[in-house]
């Protein structure tokens, strides 16, 4: 018989103390700050969340520049990758991956080397959205605009709110999980986020981008 939590019974917040409630990043995308690929200049990307998936648009105050999941737009990181048997040995499988952006012509077939006997075989590709944790917004793979380089590698978030979460986390000389996966968001976090010695780094860039979205959000 499956036990169900009960999550009211978790402690309350304590100075000091974080506790990993199992959220996971996607509470934080419902309203996404970024630039706008054509102009760079910035906006939001809106979305609902409808069981089960998401309805995203985005439109640029500046150019006009508008995108819409139901279109299935995507102006992010892709690559193309397939496979088949060689032509030459039969060898199982001429594997072949190759990046690409928008913009660029869409590859249907690339040449991959045999590992067998070292021949070239020609593969067809199809392409694949790239969402790879990185600086770009989860509906659009548009840049996001609340990113902030460190010494120890670049910080980013969706909007203010991802942001007071992730300063609750970085002020806390505590952190707790409350029996939650390894789906969660902080559990997900770099390895250098979660350092005691870049604490301080943290948290002064946090307040950086801070300023930066409030800004925004009354802008």
């Amino acid at each position: 018989m499956a036990i169900r939590r009960n999550r009211s019974l978790r402690p309350a917040p304590v100075a000091g103390r974080h506790l990993d409630d199992g959220h996971r990043l996607t509470r934080y995308a419902d309203r996404v700050a970024v630039r706008c690929h054509r102009c760079d200049a910035p906006g939001w990307v809106l979305a609902d969340w409808r069981p089960y998936q998401w309805t995203a648009r985005f439109r640029c105050g500046s150019c006009g520049a508008a995108l819409d999941s139901a279109a299935g737009d995507w102006v992010g990181p892709v690559h193309y990758s397939g496979r088949r048997p060689c032509g030459y040995c039969g060898y199982q499988w001429v594997c072949a991956c190759v990046p690409g952006k928008p913009g660029q012509p869409v590859p249907t077939v690339v040449s991959g080397l045999c590992p067998h006997c070292g021949r070239s075989s020609e593969v067809s590709v199809s392409g694949q959205r790239v969402r790879d944790g990185e600086a770009n917004d989860p509906h659009f793979g548009l840049p996001l605009l609340l990113v902030e380089p460190t010494r120890a590698g670049v910080l980013w978030a969706y909007n203010a709110a991802h942001l007071e979460a992730l300063q609750e986390y970085v002020v806390s000389p505590l952190r707790e999980r409350a029996g939650v996966s390894n789906g969660s968001m902080f559990s997900r976090l770099p390895g250098w986020m979660k350092l005691g010695r870049n604490r301080a780094m943290m948290r002064k860039a946090i307040e950086r981008l801070l300023v930066k979205a409030r800004h925004d959000q009354r802008s």
